[in-house]
């Protein structure tokens, strides 16, 4: 049987106090494993914290957790949501001598992975392996820079046989995901697994602690949502729920500050949230989000109330849970993206910066207030009030 490290605390959430510790929070956070279809542990974690603060949590059959905090007065019905869960594997073959087989589970890049130390999660308690990479010493020069497929990969449980993995509780589909890690770095910044999404939802844990704080005169949603690195498609049965009329999406936004993405973007750690213009897939029929521009103005104008920098992006290669979002009702939803720094995006190593965290929190609360009078409608009304975004 696999030794049951969740049991034995190496997953225990050592902090939940978004607005007094939030590098704790995303610490504890970053180590909850939440495979896409399996966040479980996640949704489970965030659902008993919310009951804590005295709400009312519903959590839906995908394993989304929402909340509505505030009153019953007028203005658009606002939706905010940031994903739980993050990329990974799936065993898809375990050989006789005991190699697992595997297929990504979402965007994990396979360039990264020789020799990365990996967790599967089986039903009787997590395991941890490595995968293969063919010794230094005997590898020929013409594959020293290559990238293979995830399926050409191998990991190694440590098991000899087929039969030893499986006593170990190893089975097909059993979801895998990075080792947990976490480092402080200089400059208030910090080293960790899924940063994507778990920034965001740390932000969104302390914006729900703000509202219950001071409360706003209109009904908001805060959304926690599953599968975004599957089929970003979550938001849409919580759209169905809620019947929004504004979403704000908060994700991560790939950091260009480094060397090997000189003149690709803008975007700083350390730079404030930012504001996303464009986000588009740009593979396969996956698509993207173009903001409201109403919603453009608001967020700018939120920025300056609350006195945070804001950066601006437009990315093709990117797309998030607000995708689908504009076209999943009759009327169409004005939805907006709010991202947060981090660098090596997808990586086994994320690096994000606290005040890019705290900041996003302050954009939102501010936000709130700016919604209330947002005109949504299009054509003419938006030429009133300042044209083109």
């Amino acid at each position: 049987m696999a030794p049951n490290f969740a049991q034995e605390g190496r997953y225990r959430l050592t902090s939940w106090d978004p607005l007094g510790d939030p590098s704790g929070l995303i610490r504890s956070l970053s180590a909850t494993p939440a495979p896409a279809g399996n966040e479980d542990r996640l949704t489970a974690a965030v659902a008993d914290h919310l009951t804590a603060r005295g709400l009312t949590p519903v959590v839906d059959r995908l394993g989304q957790v929402a909340v509505t905090v505030g009153g019953s007065g007028d203005g658009p019905r606002i939706l905010v949501s940031a994903h739980l869960d993050e990329l990974g594997l799936v065993v898809r073959g375990i050989e006789a001598d005991g190699w697992l087989r595997v297929h990504r589970l979402g965007g994990m890049p396979e360039r990264v992975l020789p020799a990365a130390r990996l967790v599967v999660h089986t039903r009787d308690g997590d395991i941890p392996a490595v995968v293969g990479v063919k010794s230094h010493h005997l590898t020929p020069p013409e594959e020293k820079y290559v990238a293979r497929p995830a399926t050409d990969l191998y990991l190694d449980l440590g098991a000899n046989s087929r039969e030893e993995a499986a006593r170990l509780g190893v089975r097909v589909g059993d979801p895998i995901t990075y080792a947990p890690t976490w480092d402080e770095l200089a400059g208030g910044r910090f080293a960790a697994k899924s940063l994507d999404d778990r920034v965001g939802v740390a932000a969104l844990l302390a914006y729900v602690d703000r509202l219950l704080a001071d409360p706003p005169p209109q009904p908001v949603h805060v959304a926690f949502t599953t599968q975004e690195e599957f089929h970003v498609r979550g938001t849409l049965a919580l759209v169905s729920r809620f019947a929004p009329d504004v979403v704000v999406n908060v994700d991560v936004a790939p950091a260009t500050d480094t060397p090997d993405l000189s003149g690709v973007g803008s975007v700083a750690l350390g730079g404030g949230p930012t504001l996303s213009r464009l986000s588009f897939h740009g593979r396969g029929t996956l698509g993207g989000l173009i903001p409201h521009p109403g919603l453009v103005r608001a967020v700018e104008a939120a920025g300056r109330d609350a006195g945070v920098p804001l950066q601006h992006d437009a990315m093709v290669g990117i797309i998030t849970d607000a995708a689908f979002v504009p076209m999943a009702t009759a009327e169409g939803i004005a939805a907006v993206g709010v991202g947060i720094p981090v660098r090596y995006t997808h990586a086994p190593t994320e690096t994000g910066q606290l005040s890019d965290v705290v900041a996003t929190t302050d954009l939102l609360v501010a936000l709130n207030a700016r919604l209330r009078d947002t005109d949504l409608s299009r054509g003419a009304a938006q030429l009133r009030n300042g044209g083109m975004a």
